[in-house]
């Protein structure tokens, strides 16, 4: 049975804010300050990691920054919106604090989430196109119980400019890249048989990208670093928009 009601959702992936933000970092804060309002209209948005290019949940203390993006997700949050969040390999970390502070689930692990007539899976996406052992192992390792007891153990000086230094420099998807990229989530819509979802949704690759498979969707949002990619759930259809370049959506 169908549902009467269609949820209007924003999809977004890694902006990677920065804890200081230069000159051109604060015109994306701005543009996404921008989305979040927009999302106050909305039924959801879902925040699929990497929205902060680095963060660490402490105990008993926050690292100073993002107070901006917190504060709009503060308004958006008491608009009604429901705040859904997927870690990413810079910002997994973060789901206990989300959680606390805007109800989103706890974890920040990737899930299926019921939107109308469809159901969506969620999903950050580092390390699920191709298998890499080595980032596997580190990517477990670092979201262990243990892995996360030694972070703790450090300065948080030192913690930070170590994920800095890890970190590099977040970029779009290079002509070569985007083709590697697009056979690679061929290849894996058609051997992974759907078991709960119609519509994948993944970041990660800092490459839009839309795909379809006997009726089953992958989507890959384009990032929030050189354009500006979000998706737009409304009325039953899913959409790939650029901030910059499409009008904003009518919610």
């Amino acid at each position: 049975m169908k549902s009467n009601h269609q949820p209007t959702a924003i999809f977004v992936a890694d902006s990677h804010f920065h804890l200081r933000p230069d000159a051109a970092e604060k015109r994306r804060v701005a543009s996404f300050l921008t989305l979040l309002e927009l999302s106050r209209s909305a039924d959801h948005i879902i925040l699929l990691g990497d929205i902060f290019d680095f963060w660490f949940d402490y105990p008993h203390f926050r690292l100073k920054g993002y107070d901006t993006i917190l504060g709009a997700l503060d308004a958006v949050h008491a608009s009604g919106t429901r705040i859904h969040f997927v870690g990413g390999n810079h910002d997994i970390w973060a789901a206990a604090y989300l959680h606390e502070r805007y109800g989103s689930e706890p974890g920040g692990e990737s899930r299926t989430l019921p939107l109308g007539d469809l159901r969506v899976h969620l999903v950050h996406g580092d390390g699920m196109l191709a298998h890499d052992w080595i980032y596997s192992s580190f990517r477990g390792i670092v979201r262990s119980r243990l892995g996360i007891v030694l972070a703790k153990s450090l300065h948080p000086e030192l913690l930070y400019h170590f994920c800095a230094w890890l970190s590099g420099k977040s970029r779009s998807a290079t002509r070569n890249e985007a083709t590697e990229i697009e056979a690679m989530a061929q290849h894996w819509l058609a051997v992974h048989p759907a078991v709960d979802w119609d519509l994948l949704v993944m970041g990660h690759m800092h490459h839009p990208l839309l795909l379809e498979h006997e009726r089953r969707r992958l989507a890959m949002l384009g990032g929030w670093v050189g354009h500006l990619g979000y998706a737009v759930l409304q009325d039953g259809r899913f959409e790939l928009r650029d901030f910059d370049r499409d009008p904003l959506p009518q919610l």
